[in-house]
């Protein structure tokens, strides 16, 4: 079994939205697949109820029970464990880095979220855990160009000594309208660019937990460099 730890010490970045839609997309992929929620407000046990159907497994629980959780979840035979972490409490965050393979953590590319990121950054490195930063919420290119925004948020935090995910997901209504629902992206527009961004982002995080530093599969990228303004659509 695989843990995947879902992090973000700031609110509103999208991380739950991103822990529910890897977790369906790992379900398409045949995993069997639990999302562990540590947040206080549980949103996603909450996305679970909307659901209405027993597919993807979401349960809460306590920060000091997640390592029991996850070796139950082991011998339950669960092929993936998502943690979606609550903003702000590094306790909470400690406990999820320590059980997790790999930590993703999720900022906007905007000043106070990449700012935000670099303690739970340091954290997660302090206890040798492979680390990624994934870009959510990015603009859309225009005229086939990236927002400098996006290509100065992949330099800052590669500064910071994680990978950044060559797989970003946009500003798009598709992520907001589906969770509203109880599903995902890509069970609510299956043909739409949503989902083909969670597919995409899915697979290379699946290459990276399986190991231990993944070289970066020939998918088109997110932004390579920041004077690299032109990269291809996904």
């Amino acid at each position: 079994m695989k843990t995947l730890a879902v992090l973000s010490r700031k609110g509103g970045t999208g991380k739950t939205t991103l822990a529910l839609h890897l977790a369906v997309a790992a379900r398409n992929a045949g995993l069997s697949t639990l999302v562990v929620d540590l947040d206080r407000q549980q949103s996603s046990v909450e996305w679970r109820r909307q659901r209405g159907r027993c597919d993807i497994l979401v349960e809460a629980v306590k920060p000091g029970a997640l390592f029991t959780r996850q070796q139950d979840a082991c011998r339950e035979g669960i092929d993936l464990l998502i943690v979606d972490t609550g903003p702000s409490l590094e306790a909470d965050v400690e406990q999820a880095i320590r059980c997790a393979d790999l930590c993703a953590i999720v900022a906007r590319p905007n000043f106070f979220d990449i700012k935000a990121v670099a303690d739970t950054a340091a954290l997660a490195h302090s206890f040798h855990r492979d680390v990624v930063f994934v870009l959510n919420q990015a603009p859309s290119r225009r005229g086939g160009f990236e927002n400098p925004a996006v290509g100065e948020a992949v330099l800052t935090l590669r500064a910071l000594g994680g990978v950044v995910a060559p797989i970003g997901l946009r500003s798009r209504v598709a992520y907001q309208q589906s969770v509203a629902l109880g599903l995902t992206a890509q069970e609510h527009e299956p043909e739409g660019s949503a989902a083909s961004e969670i597919a995409a982002l899915w697979r290379w995080m699946e290459s990276r937990l399986h190991t231990e530093r993944a070289p970066t599969p020939r998918i088109p990228t997110f932004v390579s460099l920041a004077a690299e303004r032109t990269a291809r659509p996904f």
